[in-house]
């Protein structure tokens, strides 16, 4: 009895082990524990469901549990979106099963391709973070495959050591005020404080980036994001640019540009999605583009100008951290096609100053700079080095260097506030001219004071500029109300080409932009002196007095008294509120070339005048001109010329730059000798004895452009007594 009663149990035993044996090693299929979990899962959320196949249980002998898998179950959230799942596998605690309390130990969960919406909804009702409606305001749309594996704590919780991986394909993102990130798609993989992506691959704008990796870690309560991205040669757009440029990019042609790029970066990102501590190291290159603008200034610089800049082969460096951002540059322009100039660059923003540095190589540019008389033909290596720094509305440029070979020009500390120059600590030239005369200046700043001192200076152009400028218009405008003084001593200057002064001394005494003395004193030779004096009084008249003992070089002002030869010549003007009143006296002079004078002479029939044109000139011994000033108008009281040959009597106005317009008198000076020699026969003056004498010379009307004069001549047979008065006065005094 007992022997059965043992073979009993150990048969039981042996069948026992045999199925604890099998369970372990083969397991068995059943549907009894699909209850079991949809309970557990919806005491978890109650608006989770599950749709379980058959299950295939497995006995856990190290962990007293039963593992349990089962094959394409579906995840049902709020009875609205599924998640299809290719196999979940979970292990039941048996003590706590039959303990009834929560039993799941872990679920390993691999899913199928779903729409990353179901998950997020799955993530939503699983937390109530608002960052999970930001989250699916963002993504649009796209698919994710998932591999899950959870622990639970007894209560029932996910245990924070839960890791998911997978990859994400054709999902699309909108981006605040950016088009939308299209073709997404990466492998990744998730633990509670590191999110590690890689192989991303996405469509931003028709142009296709990827990374090697982006790592999210969790730090405290802020992620920290570090990654990279890189591009091959795309096409650009602005939308591109404007995420490396702030600046209006209108100007631009970027129609024929292509880019590639290499980044690194790292942030900070704080829960409510503001970017903090970002470092960005970038590398962007860009085959071509256009600069299209207007710059009419420009052209008085560079002749080949014409509104455009083609740029090559730009390559960018830049470096942001912590609120500084550095540029490095370097760019091929062509204003002229196929020629080609190169110019670098360093710039770096701290907060509000803006610091830079750039050289540009202009060896390949026809330059001329009018205001100094330079200019440099092309094929001539010339480099322009610059370097300073800008803050709010003020600009330091600490250097200015341009060397041409020989040629120097060199500035130090330029100030610049609001658009005009507040202080300059040096300026230095040292080249030669367009008329080969070498400008050696050198402009010092002593506290709040300056000093021009120099060998030699090539002063041709700037005469003719200040003959042809508008007279309202002030040079020291340039300045930011100058008060200063300055001392003028140079050696040797060069007025034209045949004429030259020595020893030029003197002062300059500026406030608020304006001349309020100034004394300056020179010599051609031992015997010839020029000075020139401008002083502003008390009543706010400002007096200017200038003499020359050679006329020439001042008279290339008045367009229509051409080709003086000889001469001295005295100037005196008085000006107030903008307006002034001056006088113009020259002496002993001759004209070569007169073209409307000729004009005149031939209409005239005064054929003998009109030879003396093309000889030697016809000779004056006084003119006299007396005129106003106001804006770009000048009104000509009167302009009076005797000579041996011929008087005129001129009067009228000139508009700078837009028209002249003179009428008056031009007589024989036979004529005139006559006709005073008469006076008391004013009949036969007046009439004549003979046919012709009656016809003393000519008046005449000139109008129009400054290259376009049209002349217009009657006859006269009276003078007027005002032309009488003025020559008898003239023949009295002289």
């Amino acid at each position: 009895m007992i022997k059965n009663i043992l073979k009993i149990i150990l048969s039981i035993l042996i069948l026992i082990i045999l199925c604890i044996f099998y369970l372990a090693y083969f397991g068995v299929n059943t549907s009894k524990f699909n209850s079991l979990i949809k309970d557990q899962i919806k005491n978890q959320n109650s608006k989770l469901d599950i749709d379980l196949k058959k299950v295939k249980l497995h006995l856990d002998l190290k962990n007293i549990s039963i593992k349990i898998k089962t094959q394409n179950p579906t995840l049902i959230i709020n009875k609205s979106s599924n998640i299809e799942l290719e196999e979940i596998s979970s292990n039941i605690s048996i003590r706590s099963y039959l303990q009834n309390k929560f039993a799941i130990k872990n679920i390993l969960l691999t899913s199928k391709n779903n729409e990353i919406k179901n998950f997020i909804e799955f993530y939503r009702v699983n937390t109530s973070k608002p960052q999970i409606i930001l989250l699916n305001q963002i993504i649009k749309k796209g698919n994710i495959k998932l591999i899950a594996n959870l622990n639970f704590d007894k209560s029932g919780k996910i245990n924070k050591d839960y890791k998911l991986s997978g990859n994400v394909t054709n999902a699309e993102l909108g981006l605040f005020g950016f088009k939308n990130i299209k073709e997404l798609s990466f492998n990744f993989k998730i633990t509670e404080k590191n999110y590690d992506l890689n192989n991303i691959l996405f469509n931003f704008n028709q142009i296709k980036f990827n990374s090697e990796f982006l790592n999210i870690q969790r730090k405290d309560k802020n992620f920290f994001v570090e990654g990279n991205l890189r591009n091959k040669k795309n096409k650009i757009s602005t939308e591109i640019i404007s995420l490396f440029f702030e600046n209006n990019l209108e100007n631009f042609d970027f129609s024929k540009t292509q880019f590639n790029s290499t980044s690194k970066f790292s942030f900070y990102l704080t829960k409510k999605f503001k970017i903090i501590n970002l470092i960005l190291n970038s590398n962007l290159n860009l085959n071509e583009l256009t600069l299209n603008y207007e710059f009419d200034k420009l052209k008085n610089y560079i002749i080949e100008y014409k509104n455009k800049v083609k740029l090559k082969e730009n390559k960018f460096k830049i470096k942001y951290v912590n609120n500084k951002f550095t540029l490095n540059g370097s760019s091929e322009f062509y204003i002229q096609e196929n020629v080609k100039n190169i110019f670098d660059y360093n710039i770096i923003k701290n907060k509000d100053k803006i610091s830079f540095e750039t050289l540009i190589n202009l060896s390949n540019i026809d330059l001329k700079v009018d205001e100094i008389n330079y200019q440099k033909k092309s094929n001539k290596d010339a480099i322009l080095k610059v370097k300073g720094s800008s803050d709010n509305n003020k600009t330091l440029l600490k250097k200015i260097s341009y060397i041409e070979n020989k040629n120097k020009i060199e500035a130090n500390n330029l100030k610049i506030e609001n658009n005009k120059i507040s202080s300059l600590d040096k300026i230095a030239f040292n080249y030669l001219t367009k008329n080969n005369f070498k400008n050696y200046l050198f402009l010092t700043r002593n506290k709040n004071d300056y000093e021009l001192i120099g060998k030699s200076y090539d002063a041709e152009k700037l005469i003719e500029i200040a003959s042809d400028s508008d007279t309202d218009k002030n040079f020291f405008n340039i300045f930011n109300n100058l008060n200063s003084k300055i001392k003028l001593e140079i050696n040797n200057v060069k007025l034209d080409e045949t004429n030259e002064i020595y020893d030029l001394k003197g002062f300059l005494h500026i406030k608020n932009n304006k001349i309020f003395n100034l004394d300056i004193n020179s010599k051609f030779s031992d015997k010839e002196k020029i000075y020139l004096k401008i002083k502003l009084e008390k009543d706010k008249k400002t007096i200017t007095n200038f003499y020359s003992d050679r006329a020439k070089p001042f008279v290339k002002k008045y367009k229509f008294i051409k080709g003086f030869e000889e001469g001295n010549i005295i100037f005196n003007s008085t000006e107030k509120n903008n307006v002034s009143y001056s006088r113009l006296v020259i002496d002993n002079f001759k004209v070569k070339e007169i073209p409307a004078l000729a004009k005149l002479l031939s209409l005239a029939s005064l054929q003998g005048i009109a030879d003396l044109l093309t000889g030697e000139g016809i000779r004056f011994t006084d003119f006299e001109m007396t005129y106003s000033n106001k804006g770009s108008l000048m009104t000509i009281d009167e302009i009076y010329a005797i000579g041996p040959a011929i008087s005129i009597m001129m009067e009228g106005y000139v508009e700078s730059k837009k028209i002249i317009s003179l009428r008056g008198t031009l007589v024989p000076a036979t004529t005139i000798n006559r006709t005073i020699a008469s006076i008391p026969l004013v009949g036969n003056i007046l009439i004549g004895k003979k046919t012709g004498e009656g016809v003393f010379g000519v008046s005449f009307k000139i109008k129009g452009p400054p290259k376009d004069l049209k002349t217009t001549v009657n006859p006269v047979k009276t003078l007027t007594p005002r032309f009488i008065t003025r020559t008898l006065e003239k023949i009295k005094k002289n």
